[in-house]
């Protein structure tokens, strides 16, 4: 089975990840697919640290269930949250690159903030994938997903 392609906007809680994919999809909070390139995209808008206390592992379930002939091409979003013990992030890194390339758009700093992802989070990224690191502060979301369209683009 070949692997797929997965494309992950990074960012911790209320980061700019949604807005990112909102602006991606020309302002739809809800579509989840999308076509760049000739290539059918699903969307995964939900990341890994919106856990509904009912489904806990909502994102682990939706990763394990994953198939690369029915979805070669992956965007979903993911918090790069390494020491919570839930979602277990590593873990559903691990699952994750067994069935796809990985390439992640890690959002450095959060919208509004000073707040940054940190130096080990984007190394421990890399040791799944190929890691681009938006380092632009306080950028507006449909600049954010014009260059993470840009990434996905260059991938492809």
């Amino acid at each position: 089975m070949p692997k797929g392609k997965a494309f992950v906007v990074v960012g911790h809680r209320n980061w700019g990840k949604s807005r990112t994919l909102k602006a991606l999809t020309d302002g739809s909070s809800h579509l989840q697919t999308l076509t760049i390139k000739s290539f059918d995209f699903y969307i995964r808008r939900m990341s890994n640290d919106d856990v509904p206390e009912r489904l806990p592992n909502q994102f682990a379930d939706f990763v394990e269930n994953l198939d690369p002939n029915l979805y070669p091409y992956l965007i979903v979003a993911l918090c790069p949250n390494f020491t919570d013990p839930l979602p277990k992030t590593t873990t559903i890194l691990r699952e994750l690159a067994k069935k796809y390339q990985l390439f992640f758009f890690v959002l450095q700093y959060k919208y509004g903030r000073d707040k940054e992802i940190s130096g080990a989070e984007i190394e421990k990224l890399k040791r799944f994938g190929k890691v681009k690191v938006f380092s632009m502060k306080n950028a507006e979301a449909d600049v954010r997903a014009k260059e993470f369209r840009a990434f996905i683009e260059s991938r492809l």
